[in-house]
């Protein structure tokens, strides 16, 4: 029998090869803008990618026509004070805006940039969700909740937890993400527990548990069809159907042949971090947080292609994708990137 570090020789050759294969032609940049000099906490598209709002670091949050590149609102609940927003969001109907301040979310609308709502909780906001037309949200707080808040009758609806049972911890954990369905019918939430959890939101019951490898960070219902998107930090992105729970398939970012197992070393997982979906339900981009997108087909799950996104300097270090869109035709993706930078990418 070969010793371990005979074996270890033999399989470093396969995998050399394998992490300089060709991921495929990525596409072709097209063109690059600042959104802001110092970079951005978070970014959203509007349902209809007309809109973009930005979250930026040192300036309020900002809403770009997109047609044009110009921002026509500068929002901030106190504009007096330094820039505070760290979320933003838009309503599935794209008639609102979410902005996160602290403890404090406030909603504004798209049609007039006038400030609609405010709602303060006794806790810092750590992530959010709005309902399809805007009349209910979903924060994870520090406090180790999520709170689904009926915001035209000012109430607590449900109050959703994470116990640490996953994890052998006698506490519950915090929850790092959430998400509310097309419809309205459901929710997602993700957390430090290393589960995502599906909930009912009529009756506040929990429906799946979906076990990871680390900590949830991003989730995502696809606009049209019953599938979710679950991924953990420096781990798996799952694709399933709901609310049945079952799994598609997971996606495959590194050049490893797909034939065979992963190896469990961090290199051949990556982080996701943003997704969308092309309008003839062939495509699916993703952002990840080591500044890279995938072009994947979206029934299969097969690669097409992986490429990085811009630097600001050749030195300076990489930064998260926070957004991602289709144009209409599903030919040109569009990125924005923590550093600030905005690209549109043209596919071969």
């Amino acid at each position: 029998m070969a010793s371990t570090a005979l074996r270890r020789l033999l399989w470093l050759p396969a995998l050399s090869l394998a992490l300089a294969a060709c991921s495929g032609d990525a596409p072709t940049l097209i063109s690059q803008t600042e959104r802001s000099q110092a970079g951005s906490h978070a970014v959203a598209f509007s349902p209809d990618n007309q809109y973009l709002v930005v979250a930026d670091t040192e300036e309020n949050a900002r809403l770009w026509r997109l047609a044009d590149n110009e921002v026509i609102y500068s929002w901030q609940s106190m504009p007096e004070a330094p820039a505070m927003t760290s979320l933003v969001g838009f309503s599935g109907d794209g008639r609102f805006v979410a902005t996160a301040e602290y403890d404090t979310v406030m909603l504004w609308s798209v049609a007039s940039g006038e400030p609609f709502n405010r709602v303060q909780f006794p806790y810092p906001v750590r992530a959010m969700a709005l309902s399809p037309t805007g009349n209910a949200i979903l924060v994870a707080l520090t406090n180790r909740t999520a709170v689904y808040f009926d915001i035209n009758r000012n109430r607590v609806v449900h109050v959703f937890q994470h116990d640490g049972s996953n994890v052998n911890s006698p506490v519950d954990q915090l929850i790092n993400a959430v998400a509310i369905s097309p419809d309205g019918l459901y929710a997602m939430t993700g957390g430090d527990d290393w589960t995502a959890r599906l909930w009912q939101l009529d009756n506040g019951e929990q429906l799946q548990i979906w076990p990871h490898n680390n900590s949830i960070n991003f989730l995502a219902f696809h606009p049209e069809q019953p599938v979710v998107i679950t991924a953990a930090a420096n781990g798996y992105t799952h694709l399933r159907e709901y609310p049945t729970g079952e799994e598609r398939y997971f996606l495959r970012s590194s050049p490893w042949p797909s034939n065979l197992d992963y190896p469990d070393f961090p290199v051949f997982l990556m982080t996701t971090t943003a997704v969308a979906f092309s309008a003839d339900g062939n495509y699916m981009v993703t952002g990840h947080a080591n500044e890279q997108l995938c072009l994947w087909q979206f029934q299969s799950g097969e690669k097409i292609s992986c490429w990085k996104t811009g630097r600001r300097a050749a030195l300076n270090p990489g930064s998260v994708v926070q957004a991602v869109a289709f144009s209409a035709d599903g030919q040109t993706i569009f990125s924005e990137s923590g550093n600030g930078l905005a690209e549109q990418w043209q596919r071969r």
